[in-house]
């Protein structure tokens, strides 16, 4: 059952690293045409969180308008962005729009994407631990039983440790200073 963990962990880290580099890429090189949406309306959503001993409450905004882009060559109607703050109807705000989907260029942040990327590091790493030691099942061996389980231990278990500290340290770092 450990060494089904473990090939399951590598499938989740290989399909949300698919889905995070193009976008990752995308926020890199600056893809997007750079617009400016007119304000019509704003609307306040609130977002409570719970937390083990405390609830708290993100105020959120989402402002229609109509956007047009800076080279005059695309222009849409009714184009919903989420905002930091609550705008004037008639106010012009800077809106990049990608793809399909309209945001502000403030909120293309590839930190939190490069955080992702090096989180898939450590599930790679611990799901390669899991396939070759069978660590993780039900009935299965403990930590320092698979631990002497691991082939060439000498040299993959320090691979595989510095794998999954190089991710861990590195989606914090990313997520935190980028």
């Amino acid at each position: 059952m450990g060494r089904l963990l473990g090939l399951g962990l590598l499938l989740v880290a290989g399909v949300v690293a698919a889905v995070t580099i193009p976008e990752l890429r995308s926020e890199l090189s600056g893809d997007g045409t750079e617009g400016t949406l007119t304000v019509s309306s704003c609307e306040t959503h609130t977002k409570t969180h719970y937390g083990t001993h405390r609830r708290s409450t993100e105020l959120k905004f989402s402002c229609t308008g109509n956007w047009s882009a800076q080279d005059g060559k695309a222009a849409y109607q009714d184009v919903v962005v989420e905002t930091s703050s609550r705008f004037e109807p008639g106010s012009k705000i800077p809106v990049v729009q990608v793809d399909e989907t309209f945001e502000q260029p403030q909120d293309r942040d590839p930190g939190d994407d490069a955080a992702i990327l090096a989180f898939c590091v450590s599930v790679l790493a611990c799901g390669v631990y899991c396939l070759l030691t069978g660590f993780g099942g039900r009935g299965g061996p403990g930590l320092t039983a698979s631990w002497q389980l691991l082939p060439g231990r000498s040299v993959t278990g320090p691979v595989l440790s510095g794998l999954f500290a190089l991710g861990a340290l590195a989606a914090l770092v990313c997520a935190l200073v980028l």
